[in-house]
């Protein structure tokens, strides 16, 4: 049957779809807008299965907290081009999945792959889980688009932001203070800026999971002992390289990137705003 124009721009308004996609989901339709949209999306889905093998180098590093400061989520949303990351599109989807992951209490306090994330029912659409919404996007943009990973905080306290050279690394972080202020905000920025740049793994040397300590330790002695030190000083010779280790590895031992006569540690106690830092999600694109 013959369909108006207005309707196929309509469909195409509300999908996404191509224009000749949308007439002939139309015309198989019977005219019917409802029965067309799920026909385009069946296969939009189709299509987006034969991109799902494509590699996913590019994407966004994307966090979002609420304005309240008591939840967040960071993600890594892949897609094929660098193009393609910078597209307004793909950066809807990824604030949509961020919301998402706000949105359901089952998700409080959780990090791990993208697929714990996209086996579930879309908070604003139950009748379609997050991976049909990826499919879709995928359909339209012409791209594999993969969720990589996910990293969710809830607080008592307050959480802060930070995004880095267009959405290739992204912090989220989690932090006590007696209250907020600018002083305070620009203080926790700097320490985001900081985890950005240095890759800190640890908030603390007490943070530093006790296996991680003596693996660490015993690498170090062998070390020690290959390059032919005196037995009597290995373990002076560890307790060195260690203190080295924590410099890198650990956030409040790491020299200051504004001051590097100082530690972060340092810095947030000489500023005397009762500032604690809890605990820090980064994310680097590609899986950093």
């Amino acid at each position: 049957m013959a369909v108006s124009m207005a309707d196929v721009k309509k469909l195409r308004e509300m999908t996404g779809a191509g224009m000749l996609d949308c007439k002939k989901a139309l015309e198989e339709a019977g005219g019917d807008i409802e029965k067309a949209k799920e026909i385009l999306r069946v296969k939009g889905l189709a299509k987006a299965e034969k991109k799902a093998s494509r590699e996913t180098k590019e994407g966004l590093i994307r966090v979002k907290v609420t304005d309240d400061r008591k939840k967040g989520a960071i993600i890594e949303l892949n897609c094929e081009t660098d193009f393609v990351a910078r597209n307004e599109e793909f950066q809807k989807l990824a604030d949509e999945i961020l919301e998402h992951i706000l949105s359901l209490e089952e998700n409080a306090n959780k990090e791990g792959e993208g697929s714990d994330i996209t086996s579930q029912k879309f908070y604003k659409d139950e009748s379609k889980t997050v991976d049909e919404l990826i499919k879709e996007a995928v359909a339209r943009i012409g791209e594999n688009i993969r969720l990589t990973r996910y990293c969710r905080y809830d607080t008592e306290d307050f959480l802060h932001s930070y995004v880095h050279g267009g959405g290739r690394i992204g912090v989220l972080l989690d932090f006590k203070a007696p209250s907020l202020s600018d002083e305070v905000l620009r203080l926790v920025q700097d320490v985001a800026m900081q985890i950005a740049a240095m890759r800190p793994e640890f908030v603390s040397v007490e943070t530093i999971p006790q296996e991680v300590i003596e693996r660490e330790k015993k690498i170090l002695m062998e070390q020690a002992k290959q390059e032919g030190k005196p037995e009597h000083i290995l373990e002076k010779i560890v307790q060195g390289k260690l203190k080295k280790f924590y410099q890198e590895k650990v956030l409040l031992e790491q020299a200051f990137i504004k001051d590097d006569k100082k530690t972060v540690g340092q810095v947030i106690k000489e500023s005397g705003l009762g500032v604690e830092i809890k605990r820090f999600c980064r994310f680097e694109l590609g899986g950093l």
